[in-house]
């Protein structure tokens, strides 16, 4: 089960912020009717309520859902970063970079997003295995897909939503009901090999790398986290952070007609103001359910870090660092993620 599957399970299961225990979830087979007191219980469940009543009346739980979709007709990097006094270029290195190892060290230290470009430049890499003629050959043949009009997931054949996706227009049209963002999708183990054994991707940034702590794991508890996603223009992930102050990796590894993505990121040091940030637009960061827009960003108490990610991009997301992300492409693009 991915990172993805369990955020949704738990905010699927209906808690709110200062939820206590068993006001959700009820278990009729237990009964503490013939347990004796514990006063330590009881002094620890008299805390913890004064705890949720504190954090309640600072932090009030999200009361809307803001889930419409952004459209990308006329952005450009230039327009986008000229929009507001704190918005900032992503840097950028080469993925030839002779001190590429120093780079990434430092963005692990300062916490502020980066870019690795050029990556299907290198010399290793295998344009023929990231096309999409071959996932559909090779990968697997369902597909986790999300309508972002209305939020409502499913799941239908590989070929099925290339098709969709094919003969969708670019950008989204008035009227429209139905576009598609495919998620979640197992990584073949063709690609997954590549990265482990094909000697570009550094293995500092690889899921079960020396910096992935989660490989200490028994095998049996260990947390998918190598992940492919595909979309169309228009099509988004709303601003969130990923689970448990993780790092995150996304690789551009095909388009079709110059796609592209824009990601909008903060660094790591700015995760509790862009919290605060969200409960004044009454919504809950963590819950995935806003998709922020420019204007919010423009007005935000913070630094918004924008990159526009080509063919070969490799976007460092640092651990805390809130990101949303949107397509605009003509057809198809395919990244390759991990968190």
């Amino acid at each position: 089960m991915g990172l993805e599957d369990h955020r949704q399970r738990l905010v699927s299961s209906g808690y709110q912020w200062g939820d206590r225990p068993g006001e959700v979830i009820a278990n009729d087979d237990l009964d503490d009717s013939r347990a004796p007191p514990n006063p330590n219980l009881e002094r620890g469940a008299a805390a913890f309520d004064a705890l949720c009543d504190h954090m309640n009346s600072r932090h009030p739980p999200a009361a809307s859902i803001s889930l419409k979709a952004p459209t990308t007709v006329g952005w450009s990097l230039e327009k986008l970063v000229s929009r507001s006094e704190n918005f900032h270029h992503i840097r950028r290195v080469s993925a030839t970079s002779t001190d590429l190892h120093t780079h990434i060290a430092n963005y692990e230290r300062d916490g502020i997003p980066l870019v690795i470009e050029g990556w299907h430049k290198h010399q290793y890499w295998p344009a023929n295995l990231f096309d999409v003629d071959w996932f559909i050959r090779y990968g697997s043949q369902r597909m986790s897909v999300r309508n972002i009009h209305n939020w409502r997931d499913s799941t239908i054949s590989l070929s099925e939503f290339i098709q969709k996706s094919r003969s969708s227009p670019p950008f989204i049209v008035q009227d429209e009901t139905e576009r598609l963002y495919g998620k979640d999708a197992e990584c073949p183990e063709q690609w997954n090999k590549w990265l482990r054994e094909g000697g570009a991707i550094p293995s500092s940034l690889l899921s079960g790398g020396p910096e992935d702590y989660l490989r200490n794991l028994p095998k049996l508890n260990r947390v998918e986290t190598l992940m492919c996603y595909l979309g169309i223009g228009d099509t988004f992930t709303p601003c969130h952070k990923d689970l448990c102050a993780s790092s995150g990796q996304n690789l551009m590894c095909y388009t079709e007609n110059d796609g592209c993505s824009f990601w909008f990121m903060t660094e790591s040091s700015s995760a509790l103001d862009v919290s605060k940030y969200f409960h004044s637009l009454n919504q809950e960061l963590d819950h995935e359910t806003h998709v922020i827009t420019i204007d919010e960003l423009a007005k935000a108490p913070f630094t918004v870090y924008i990159a526009q990610q080509k063919l070969g991009d490799l976007v460092l997301v640092p651990p805390r660092s809130s990101h949303q992300v949107v397509i605009m492409v003509d057809l198809l693009s395919k990244h390759l993620g991990q968190e």
